[in-house]
Formats: structure tokens, sequence, C-alpha cells
């Protein structure tokens, strides 16, 4: 097998079914599993995909278990020589898995751990491609902040997001898989970074393109998920106390109150002093 497409579903239902479609429809020339590891949802995904499609390979949770550990139960069973990590909310438009795969078997490519490609929005504009890790006095945390760069080169990167990621997995057999201690976000960022630490190299490649439809499994509106500030917040501490220390936790702390009574003071916003006291309990 040379390749195991891995989706983690979690009340999607829809989207779920738009993404199966595109694989299937796009993806040629390449002998592929898919894993959908199904995070207990209660839309009827689970049965949706056993209904439309069988030859998935359907891993039922009873709970929610995160992002992370879903990902690494389908890797575990995965025979495949690489593994595609791709979010339930896109959409392939090229034949994005040959692409990876044909990168990846390039000889000057052997020590090319996990690569990406380009995301679109769906209103057609490119998004981020690729990131920078974290820096301990990086106000806005410059793991999700845009960077300038020419997406018709190669390019070696710090790391790439998990919607949207090609794994060699005799690189995760050296490294491991995703730590389980961030149920979501920063997971793919200490990925990346101990791929890196143990001589692996993680690129951007322009030969591949899929649409992510970020944030549609969530009610768009302009109020703050508290839930989801919370997450974040507790993953980023842990990210930065597992790779930088306990000080850098507290460092950032105190930059955080700096930055959120700024924007209380601002806005005059209440929602900046309940983001701050999620932060400070993290």
């Amino acid at each position: 097998m040379d390749v195991s497409i891995i989706l983690v579903s979690y009340n999607t239902k829809d989207l779920t079914r738009n993404c199966l479609n595109s694989i299937l429809e796009k993806t040629q020339e390449v002998d592929f599993e898919i894993f959908v590891v199904d995070n207990n949802s209660q839309d009827g995904s689970p049965e949706m995909i056993e209904q439309e499609f069988p030859d998935v390979h359907l891993i039922k949770n009873s709970e929610n278990k995160g992002f992370g550990a879903a990902n690494n139960i389908a890797v575990k069973q995965s025979k495949a020589k690489y593994v595609y990590l791709l979010n339930t909310d896109t959409i392939l438009i090229n034949n994005s898995v040959k692409a990876f795969f044909d990168y990846m078997e390039k000889p000057e490519n052997q020590m090319v751990g996990a690569c990406g490609g380009i995301m679109y929005d769906k209103n057609g504009n490119k998004t981020y491609i690729e990131f920078k890790f974290p820096h301990i006095f990086d106000s806005l945390f410059a793991n999700m902040k845009k960077t300038e760069q020419d997406l018709s080169k190669e390019k070696e990167v710090d790391w790439m997001g998990g919607s949207n990621l090609f794994l060699r997995k005799s690189c995760l057999d050296k490294v491991g898989l995703f730590d389980e201690k961030f149920f979501m976000y920063f997971e793919e960022t200490d990925l990346c970074k101990r791929i890196k630490e143990n001589g692996f190299k993680v690129f951007f490649i322009p030969y591949s393109s899929i649409i992510h439809f970020e944030g549609s499994s969530f009610e768009a509106n302009n109020t703050i998920n508290f839930s989801k500030a919370r997450i974040f917040a507790q993953s980023k501490c842990y990210y930065f106390k597992k790779h930088h220390g306990l000080l850098s936790v507290f460092i950032i702390k105190f930059i955080n109150i700096v930055i959120q009574l700024y924007k209380f003071i601002k806005n005059k916003n209440s929602d900046e002093l309940k983001v701050l006291k999620i932060k400070l309990e993290a």
C-alpha cells in the first residue's frame, strides 16, 4: 500500500461526504486506502459512511479523543508507506495524493519527513501555507501568523498544518506519533519540531492544492468561542513548557496580561477579561 489517507470526523457529515467524494474523484495512479476515525459524532456521520462509502475503514470512538489521538489510532493500523492527514472540511482540487507521493519517492527527498501543499479558502483565495515555530515573545504567537512566500517553488519550512499533511511512516517510526496530551491545536507544530530535531525536513510543495472550508463546522458569528480559546491556551502552554521549560509559560502569561488588559482598555469589551482568565488558568 502506498498511502493511507486519514480523516478525523466529528459532527461534519456533509463536509465529510464531500471530502470523501473529492478523494475518490481526484486520486489516481497511486495505491491508497481511506481511514475515517469518528470521534463519537451524533449527526449520523458513521451511518452515512457505512452506507455510502463501504470501502472506507471506519473507526468509531466512543468519545471525542481529540485530533492527535484519533489520527494515531489510524496511523497504527496503517500498513502504507505514507500517511496523508486531511481535514473533513477540505476538498481536493487536483491529484494531491499522487503529487505528494511522487515528491516523497524522489531519492533526493528521502530525508523529507513531512510536506504540505497550497490551500485555498471557499472563495478561492490562498490562505496560510506554512508557519514559523512560535517564539516566546511573539505577542500573537507566530505559529498563527501569515507569512509572505513564493508559492511557485518548493521551500523548507518549520511546520505545516495537520489539515493537509503528508507524512513518511518510517520517519514517524523514529520520532513517534502525535503527543496525545494535545487535545487540539499545536499537535502538528510539536510533531514537526520533533521531525526536524531528528534530522528530517519539512517542506512546502506547490504541486498539491486543496480547498479548506476552515471553521465551517462551527457557528459563524463574531463572538468569542470560549471553549476553543481555552483549548488553544492549554495547548499553547503545554507546547512551550515541553519545548522551552516552565519559565516560558510564566513569561507568556505575563505577556497575556498586558495584551488583554490593553485590549480591554481600548475596546471596553468584557470578553477580553474572560479571555485573560482562560489564558491564566491554562
